[in-house]
Protein backbone atom coordinates (compact mmCIF):
# COMPACT_ATOMS: atom_id res chain seq x y z
CA UNK A 1 0.00 0.00 0.00
CA UNK A 2 1.40 3.48 -0.97
CA UNK A 3 1.85 6.90 0.79
CA UNK A 4 -1.25 7.88 -2.35
CA UNK A 5 -3.47 5.60 -0.25
CA UNK A 6 -3.14 6.74 2.56
CA UNK A 7 -3.68 9.95 1.32
CA UNK A 8 -6.77 8.74 -0.59
CA UNK A 9 -8.37 7.73 2.72
CA UNK A 10 -7.53 11.13 4.44
CA UNK A 11 -9.17 13.38 1.78
CA UNK A 12 -12.25 10.91 1.19
CA UNK A 13 -13.04 12.03 5.30
CA UNK A 14 -13.69 15.44 4.20
CA UNK A 15 -15.18 14.93 0.69
CA UNK A 16 -17.81 12.27 2.13
CA UNK A 17 -18.42 15.02 5.12
CA UNK A 18 -18.81 18.23 2.58
CA UNK A 19 -20.78 15.94 0.40
CA UNK A 20 -23.16 14.32 3.31
CA UNK A 21 -21.84 10.70 2.39
CA UNK A 22 -22.98 9.51 5.65
CA UNK A 23 -23.54 5.79 5.08
CA UNK A 24 -19.97 6.00 3.36
CA UNK A 25 -17.80 7.60 5.99
CA UNK A 26 -17.60 4.92 8.84
CA UNK A 27 -16.30 2.71 6.35
CA UNK A 28 -12.85 4.79 6.12
CA UNK A 29 -12.52 4.58 9.87
CA UNK A 30 -11.44 1.50 12.32
CA UNK A 31 -14.79 0.69 15.01
CA UNK A 32 -13.07 2.81 17.62
CA UNK A 33 -11.42 5.69 16.68
CA UNK A 34 -9.12 7.68 19.25
CA UNK A 35 -10.65 11.82 18.82
CA UNK A 36 -8.94 14.84 19.89
CA UNK A 37 -10.56 18.08 19.16
CA UNK A 38 -9.69 19.38 22.61
CA UNK A 39 -7.65 22.41 20.77
CA UNK A 40 -11.24 23.26 19.28
CA UNK A 41 -13.74 22.27 22.04
CA UNK A 42 -11.89 21.93 25.36
CA UNK A 43 -12.72 18.81 27.02
CA UNK A 44 -10.71 15.57 26.82
CA UNK A 45 -9.88 13.53 23.99
CA UNK A 46 -11.81 9.88 23.56
CA UNK A 47 -12.25 6.37 22.10
CA UNK A 48 -14.91 6.44 20.10
CA UNK A 49 -17.23 4.25 17.36
CA UNK A 50 -16.79 5.29 14.15
CA UNK A 51 -20.42 4.92 13.92
CA UNK A 52 -21.00 7.35 16.87
CA UNK A 53 -18.72 10.00 15.31
CA UNK A 54 -20.23 10.25 12.01
CA UNK A 55 -23.48 10.14 13.63
CA UNK A 56 -22.52 13.20 15.51
CA UNK A 57 -21.26 15.21 12.76
CA UNK A 58 -25.01 14.13 11.10
CA UNK A 59 -26.37 15.92 13.50
CA UNK A 60 -24.04 19.43 14.49
CA UNK A 61 -23.99 19.59 10.37
CA UNK A 62 -27.58 19.55 9.76
CA UNK A 63 -28.16 22.64 8.02
CA UNK A 64 -24.48 23.80 7.83
CA UNK A 65 -22.53 23.59 4.65
CA UNK A 66 -19.07 22.71 4.65
CA UNK A 67 -15.75 22.85 2.45
CA UNK A 68 -12.81 21.52 4.25
CA UNK A 69 -9.64 22.18 2.28
CA UNK A 70 -6.34 20.01 3.01
CA UNK A 71 -2.95 19.96 2.26
CA UNK A 72 0.00 19.26 1.63
CA UNK A 73 -0.48 15.73 3.02
CA UNK A 74 2.39 14.43 4.56
CA UNK A 75 2.26 10.37 4.62
CA UNK A 76 4.81 8.77 6.54
CA UNK A 77 4.61 4.29 6.52
CA UNK A 78 5.83 2.49 8.91
CA UNK A 79 5.79 -1.37 10.08
CA UNK A 80 3.11 -0.55 12.52
CA UNK A 81 0.63 1.41 10.24
CA UNK A 82 0.71 5.00 8.47
CA UNK A 83 0.54 8.20 10.08
CA UNK A 84 -0.47 11.43 7.88
CA UNK A 85 -0.52 15.29 8.86
CA UNK A 86 -1.68 18.24 6.82
CA UNK A 87 -3.37 21.18 7.39
CA UNK A 88 -7.46 22.00 6.98
CA UNK A 89 -9.11 25.05 6.49
CA UNK A 90 -12.89 24.21 7.34
CA UNK A 91 -15.32 26.61 6.40
CA UNK A 92 -18.99 26.49 7.66
CA UNK A 93 -21.79 28.49 6.70
CA UNK A 94 -25.51 28.46 8.07
CA UNK A 95 -27.81 30.85 6.68
CA UNK A 96 -29.76 33.19 9.09
CA UNK A 97 -27.83 31.79 12.24
CA UNK A 98 -27.81 33.93 14.99
CA UNK A 99 -24.35 35.60 15.54
CA UNK A 100 -23.08 35.12 11.93
CA UNK A 101 -23.46 33.19 8.71
CA UNK A 102 -19.74 31.82 8.87
CA UNK A 103 -17.13 30.28 10.63
CA UNK A 104 -13.47 28.92 9.43
CA UNK A 105 -11.04 26.77 11.42
CA UNK A 106 -7.31 27.02 10.38
CA UNK A 107 -5.34 24.19 11.81
CA UNK A 108 -3.94 20.48 11.37
CA UNK A 109 -4.84 17.36 10.84
CA UNK A 110 -2.72 14.56 12.28
CA UNK A 111 -3.78 10.87 11.40
CA UNK A 112 -3.07 7.58 12.44
CA UNK A 113 -4.50 4.79 10.02
CA UNK A 114 -4.01 1.13 9.76
CA UNK A 115 -4.31 -1.54 7.34
CA UNK A 116 -7.68 -3.44 8.16
CA UNK A 117 -8.82 -6.18 5.28
CA UNK A 118 -6.28 -4.42 2.56
CA UNK A 119 -7.66 -0.89 3.19
CA UNK A 120 -6.19 1.70 5.46
CA UNK A 121 -8.77 3.03 7.87
CA UNK A 122 -8.37 5.60 10.21
CA UNK A 123 -7.84 4.79 14.07
CA UNK A 124 -7.24 8.30 15.33
CA UNK A 125 -7.27 11.92 14.83
CA UNK A 126 -6.67 15.21 16.20
CA UNK A 127 -7.43 18.57 15.12
CA UNK A 128 -4.55 21.10 16.03
CA UNK A 129 -6.27 24.64 16.09
CA UNK A 130 -4.57 27.43 14.62
CA UNK A 131 -6.74 30.10 14.69
CA UNK A 132 -11.07 30.57 14.58
CA UNK A 133 -12.87 33.38 12.26
CA UNK A 134 -16.46 34.39 12.54
CA UNK A 135 -19.17 33.01 14.53
CA UNK A 136 -17.73 30.61 16.62
CA UNK A 137 -21.08 29.47 17.99
CA UNK A 138 -22.48 28.65 14.35
CA UNK A 139 -23.08 24.88 15.21
CA UNK A 140 -25.24 25.66 18.41
CA UNK A 141 -27.14 28.66 16.91
CA UNK A 142 -28.43 27.56 14.39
Amino acid sequence: MSPDDVRATVLAVVHYIDARKWKELPELFAATVAVDYTSLFGGTASQTKASELVGGWRTVLEGVVTQHLLGPIDVRITREGAHAGCHVRALHYCSGASGGDTWEVLGHYVFALALHGGAWRITKMKLETYHQLGNRTLLSAK
